[in-house]
């Protein structure tokens, strides 16, 4: 899907992001998000007795708790990174970088101005809650965009009815 795509709106008509250029964003936000999250894996991991052959075993103190806390502190970095910057300003970290932005029909014509709290949590929530039950979930939320052939829109952006657009 490298053609060049529009969306057309009452606002005015506005180039859609391509999926090469949303997938490297994503990946952008993710090595954003991921090397202090990992960084924080790898001091509680340490800081817990790894003594034992089986380091998932409880009985050497990195047990279940420990995962899951390391797994709700990155949920929380991911939440607080993609809804803020998407509710405030349309865009993560690596939108920015790679020119697009996520607008509603009604933010669309306003850059730099973003979807609001709601959409951009609705957004994120459905991109992002059903991979911890289902990790496949991500990947095909991920990809569905590209069986949009009109508005180029994923699962995620439907439900919040967003559409990313390309600004340069």
């Amino acid at each position: 899907m490298s053609s060049t795509a529009y969306l057309t709106i009452p606002s005015g008509r506005y180039r859609l992001a391509g999926m090469r250029t949303r997938l490297c964003a994503r990946l952008i936000d993710t090595v954003v998000v991921g090397i202090p999250i990992g960084i924080v894996a790898a001091v509680v991991t340490a800081s817990t007795d790894s003594s034992s052959e089986f380091p998932a075993d409880t009985d050497s103190g990195f047990g279940a708790g420990t995962v899951l806390l390391v797994v709700a502190v990155g949920l929380l970095a991911g939440l607080a990174y993609e809804v803020g910057l998407t509710a405030t300003q349309g865009a993560t970290f690596g939108k920015k970088v790679l020119g697009i932005r996520v607008v509603r029909i009604d933010t669309a014509a306003a850059p730099g101005e973003g979807i609001g709290a709601a959409a951009a949590l609705i957004r994120w929530a459905t991109l992002v809650l059903p991979s911890v039950l289902c990790g496949v979930w991500g990947v095909v939320c991920a990809v569905s965009p590209y069986f949009d052939h009109v508005a180029r829109q994923g699962w995620h952006d439907k439900v919040a009815e967003t559409f990313v657009l390309a600004t340069s």
